[in-house]
């Protein structure tokens, strides 16, 4: 017996199968109709809009009201030492106190003095987001009265001993500098002295810090200079060395020369600011008015 093929034949949309049987005297044809597979359809999925973004600035105020830090709290020594990072941060401050009371959470008072509130408030981001609140007739001092000052920290257990930094870090809009946005990635920065003031470039990395920028070890220029000019390393930290000039209140940014302006010729941090005499010994909230 001989096998012959078996034809195949696309016609439109049906497949038509012709079978032969065997022989030369009859020849039988089945022919089975087979629909046709569409393709699918394809569709489009709809356009999603993002929703806009909001960003909310808040202005900080240092300056307009005194503030008095009472110790509520079980650590010694802990309202003075609070008061002078307070101090380096560009509040105009007072000499601590003791409170009347221990309370875990510090809050901030107020009294109807103008400009007490938004100080106030701005110490209150500082310190994270903690509450605040209108003075109550009697002050939760020892005394009873503010000493003078027109802002009342009570210091509690949770905020004694810690650095502004870490208390500015547990809010996302707390009040990290002076001029209100510091949007700094942790480039670590390194003051170098470029003025006459000796121990300025210390100072100035103290301030810093308190504010919640990374500092490196202070250093001393190779050259003094009126003008202080911050430098950057390389363009991936560039972004974070004009937030520290906004906040020195608009310096010049630069990229690091070759040369690097310090008395060892190096910079072990990613960023340089070479203090000069103009901003030497001033707090943020001044170079930033």
């Amino acid at each position: 017996m001989m096998l012959r093929a078996v034809p195949f034949a696309i016609v439109g949309s049906l497949l038509f199968v012709a079978c032969s049987g065997g022989g030369n005297d009859g020849t039988s044809t089945t022919s089975t109709a087979v629909p046709a597979i569409q393709s699918p359809v394809a569709t489009e999925a709809p356009t999603v809009t993002d929703a806009p973004v909001t960003t909310t600035t808040v202005l900080l105020v240092f300056d307009g009201a005194t503030v008095v830090v009472a110790n509520g709290n079980i650590v010694g020594g802990s309202a003075g030492r609070m008061t002078d990072a307070l101090a380096l941060a560009g509040f105009t401050t007072a000499d601590a106190v003791n409170g009347s009371e221990k309370v875990e959470e510090s809050i901030v008072y107020y009294t109807a003095a103008a400009g007490a509130q938004a100080v106030a408030e701005t110490l209150a981001l500082t310190l994270g987001g903690i509450g605040v609140e209108a003075l109550p007739d009697a002050a939760p001092t020892e005394d009873g009265t503010l000493a003078g000052g027109q802002v009342l920290l009570l210091l509690g257990n949770n905020e004694a001993d810690q650095s502004l930094a870490d208390l500015a870090s547990r809010s996302a809009g707390s009040a990290s500098a002076a001029t209100g946005d510091f949007a700094n990635s942790g480039s670590s920065i390194v003051v170098a002295n470029a003025n006459t003031t000796s121990g300025s470039a210390g100072r100035m990395s103290s301030v810093l810090e308190a504010a919640g920028f990374t500092v490196g070890t202070p250093a001393n220029s190779t050259a003094k200079a009126s003008e202080s000019v911050v430098y950057y390393a390389s363009d991936a930290v560039r972004a974070d060395a004009e937030v520290l000039a906004a906040a020195l209140g608009g310096l010049t940014v630069l990229a690091l020369p070759d040369d690097i302006p310090t008395t060892s010729g190096s910079l072990d941090g990613d960023i340089l600011l070479v203090l000069g005499t103009q901003e030497a010994d001033k707090t943020l909230a001044q170079l930033a008015s």
